[in-house]
């Protein structure tokens, strides 16, 4: 008995021994494995790190580029090529090829501000850019046609300076009292919010040494309202010319029908007044909108109104797409200054009335066929009025 007791023990001695040398063998096992993986945590955050340091070098790279003045500069322009047919009754008729080319860049110089600027041809006349075809080849005029720097201030307000497009609202894209060629020099204040637009504007019409400037102060407001399935826009204008009574007319001293005295300065003032709706909606999946505008020179007392009324459909956007509109314009003599409204309406002059059809077909990519047909009367007040026609036949190309 007492030796299975003693045979006991030393197995249990010697089970106790090995078991013990077994965990020591596990443990030390363990730290090696262990030390493996931190060594290989270590590697991977080495890596790791290496890789947010090559995105970051990625990052200020592109923030380097994108700092560049190349990649802040954009560029656009266009192409018009017209054929024109003119006859006034009383005098030969005329037919004429006319040419139009604009190049345009817009560098942003931040976040809240960028600088415009537009090469055009025609620069001999503010309300045209066109350049007619003849003078046996010579070389044509080009220079400055815009030039301008957009602020915004805040979300709703920009501060435009320079020689700007003009920021007036026109109802049913009518010319009655700006032509859409006409780019005014001064400073504009812009609003757009919560469906109003409006703008408050300062031009330098005019500058003289010895004489008092001629200036032009005014403002726009238009709100723009849901309306059934479209939406209805109602707008106000006020233009202000400074110092006009008694200066010669604007530009070259020719009148255009405007109310002149003995010695050819102009008789009236013009403090002009303007109202116009417009609704806009969709017909047949296109674009259509109906408008009405009314202009009156608040201090001529007589020849002193103009109204214009229309409707569009359509719009040329891509290949296939086409448009078409119709105008009816009523303007007196005295109602709007005669170099900055449409200069083709009615031989570019007031004192006039009559028809104008447009329409537009879109060919190719940026590529489009334009005509527009004008069937007015000159002199609209005197006994026998003049009849007037012009047709103009466009092909227009853009890029940017």
């Amino acid at each position: 008995m007492k030796k299975k007791v003693l045979v006991t023990s030393m197995l249990l001695s010697l089970g106790s021994a090995a078991w013990a040398d077994s965990t020591q063998d596990e443990i030390a096992l363990l730290k090696e494995q262990l030390k493996m993986l931190t060594q290989k945590i270590e590697k991977l955050e080495a890596k790791s790190n290496a890789t947010e340091v090559e995105v970051q070098k990625v990052a200020e790279t592109k923030t380097e580029k994108s700092d560049n003045w190349a990649d802040r500069i954009t560029f656009s322009g266009d192409f018009r090529y017209r054929e024109e047919y003119i006859d006034q009754r009383g005098k030969e008729t005329r037919n004429r090829h006319r040419a139009r080319l604009r190049l345009a860049a817009k560098a942003q110089v931040n976040d809240r501000l960028d600088v415009n600027f537009r090469l055009a041809t025609g620069v001999d006349n503010p309300a045209s850019a066109n350049q007619t075809l003849d003078g046996s080849f010579t070389t044509k005029d080009f220079g400055l046609d815009r030039a301008y720097f957009n602020y915004k201030l805040t979300d709703s307000l920009t501060l435009i300076g320079g020689k700007m497009a003009n920021p007036a609202y026109k109802a049913g894209k009518n010319q009655m009292l700006w032509d859409n060629d006409v780019n005014p020099e001064g400073l504009a204040l812009q609003l757009d919010a919560n469906g109003w637009k409006g703008n408050l504007v300062g031009y330098a019409v005019e500058e003289f040494s010895g004489d008092d400037d001629i200036l032009l102060f005014g403002g726009q407001l238009n709100k723009t309202m849901e309306l059934g399935s479209g939406d209805l826009i109602a707008g106000v204008s006020y233009y202000d010319y400074q110092n006009l009574q008694g200066a010669l007319p604007l530009y070259d001293g020719n009148p255009r029908k405007s109310s002149v005295d003995a010695s050819g300065r102009l008789i009236n003032d013009y403090n002009i007044f303007e109202g116009s709706l417009e609704y806009k909606t969709k017909v047949a999946n296109q674009p259509f909108s109906v408008f009405g505008s009314y202009v009156e020179n608040t201090e001529a007392d007589d020849l002193e109104s103009g109204y214009a009324f229309g409707a569009s459909i359509g719009k040329v956007s891509k290949p296939g797409s086409w448009s078409f509109s119709y105008t009816y314009m009523d303007i007196d003599a005295d109602a709007v200054i005669g170099i900055f409204n449409d200069s083709n309406f009615g031989a570019g002059a007031p004192d006039s009335k009559g028809h104008l059809l447009r329409g537009g077909y879109g060919l190719y990519k940026n590529t489009s066929l334009a005509m527009a047909y004008f069937s007015n009367e000159l002199n609209k007040e005197a006994d026998t009025p003049v009849d007037y026609d012009r047709l103009q036949l466009d092909f227009i190309l853009k890029f940017k």
